[in-house]
């Protein structure tokens, strides 16, 4: 990469950047995360665990189902290249039904500025 990304630099940016993760052409979705992700990203949300490639067919597999996903995030910590952040969110499938979840999240911050791993809790 040319220069260092910076979403995940303020809350502001990180939010949007995480709702933009459920948006956009299927076809994309490995190029949109390549702006986001490191290729040796892991993801941890207990019984769900991917690598960068399976974390882009799991996307995928979301932008294809045409969510409407807001979410808001509440708390953010940033310390060095350690990221901490509490969101909300409300998910609604195409029948209409909406899901209610908090999420917490871990992160770490590659010199880049893209993430190198995620652990995240959701309720």
């Amino acid at each position: 990469m040319s220069s260092r990304a910076t979403f995940a630099d303020k809350p502001e940016t990180y939010q949007a950047t995480l709702k933009s993760l459920f948006h956009g052409n299927p076809e994309d979705t490995k190029a949109d995360l390549s702006k986001i992700f490191t290729p040796e990203f892991q993801f941890d949300a207990g019984d769900e665990k991917y690598d960068f490639d399976g974390f882009v067919a799991h996307m995928r597999r979301l932008r294809e189902m045409k969510l409407d996903v807001d979410l808001t995030t509440v708390q953010f910590l940033r310390d060095g290249n350690q990221l901490a952040e509490r969101h909300t969110s409300v998910t609604t499938l195409q029948d209409g039904k909406q899901m209610r979840a908090e999420t917490f999240m871990f992160a770490e911050i590659a010199e880049d500025g893209r993430v190198n791993w995620i652990i995240e809790a959701v309720q």
